[in-house]
């Protein structure tokens, strides 16, 4: 019996590469992966590094659930976008090697070219031993849009999808909706707003704020009780990297102060940036904005 109603965990919190330095790192080194799920449904954000250890964290729970069914156990990942620190992870997720698992994937058609193909290209014998089509476990691919979201009924392990002005899921408990972000290049990037009965979550990685602030994410953001913001850079770093596609701390706890959230989580750190310099950037945000926290491989959101 789980001892909760939702729960949300990072696993990966670096951006543009995994780290391992020599004195090691407690706020963690892989790149973005994400999970939020209730007791029967499972939703990953982004297969960068940290989705190999979630893998291998599911692998007690699917082995006890195929005991008891026949059915596939089912996992939704969703894609913010397709650059390699949100893929590299990918193939090494150990559920997609197991015949009794099925696994919905969403993510943004880009430049012209379907989601699945994109991630089918990550697996292409060049790169990898394993092509897409060998991949045991059963799949399912959805390009994901703005005027689409994804909901969970209780009692249905597939995912569902809506569409806005059509079929809004004022009758599930559980919804994802995702909001294009147009400024993170080559061809933006998607933010997901999650909402489990009153409660609501955002997960805005990859953004880089306008002057002023995105008053599009912002709106996004209204009210949230988490927002998990982008912030690579330190004031000084960002001047160094502006249009690059990433935040810094000032630029996520003004987003957090005008959308009024509850609590700002930084994320996305720069993998250049050791444990006591990130530790330094949180006290500068929760000078900005009180209730802020670090994201951590160990954070964690239960209800």
């Amino acid at each position: 019996m789980s001892d909760f109603q939702f729960l949300a965990k990072l696993y990966g919190v670096r951006g543009s590469y995994p780290i391992t330095p020599e004195d090691g790192t407690k706020i963690g080194g892989n790149t973005t992966c994400f999970m939020v799920r209730s007791p029967e449904h499972v939703v990953i954000f982004d297969a960068g590094s940290g989705i190999i250890r979630l893998g291998q964290e599911l692998i007690p729970e699917i082995i006890e659930h195929n005991k008891k069914n026949n059915k596939p156990f089912h996992i939704t990942i969703i894609f913010t976008h397709t650059h390699s620190d949100h893929l590299i992870g990918f193939p090494f997720f150990t559920p997609i090697y197991m015949p009794n698992v099925h696994i919905h994937f969403f993510g943004p058609a880009t430049l012209g070219m379907d989601f699945k193909e994109i991630l089918s290209m990550q697996v292409l014998p060049q790169f990898f031993p394993v092509s897409m089509d060998e991949f045991r476990c059963g799949k399912s691919f959805h390009n994901i849009n703005e005027n689409m979201f994804i909901y969970f009924n209780s009692g249905e392990p597939v995912p569902q999808v809506g569409y806005l002005n059509e079929t809004e899921a004022a009758f599930s408990s559980f919804s994802i909706y995702p909001m294009k972000y147009y400024l993170h290049p080559k061809d933006g990037s998607y933010i997901y707003r999650v909402e489990k009965d009153d409660k609501k979550l955002v997960f805005a990685t990859d953004v880089e704020e306008c002057v002023g602030g995105d008053q599009r994410l912002i709106n996004f953001s209204k009210e949230a009780d988490i927002l998990i913001h982008d912030a690579q850079y330190t004031d000084d770093q960002y001047k160094q990297f502006a249009g690059y596609g990433h935040s810094s701390l000032s630029m996520a706890c003004d987003a957090a102060k005008q959308a009024n959230v509850k609590k700002l989580v930084l994320f996305h750190h720069n993998p250049g940036n050791s444990d006591s310099l990130l530790r330094e950037m949180e006290k500068t945000a929760q000078g900005l904005f009180p209730n802020t926290e670090l994201g951590t491989e160990k954070w964690e959101w239960k209800l």
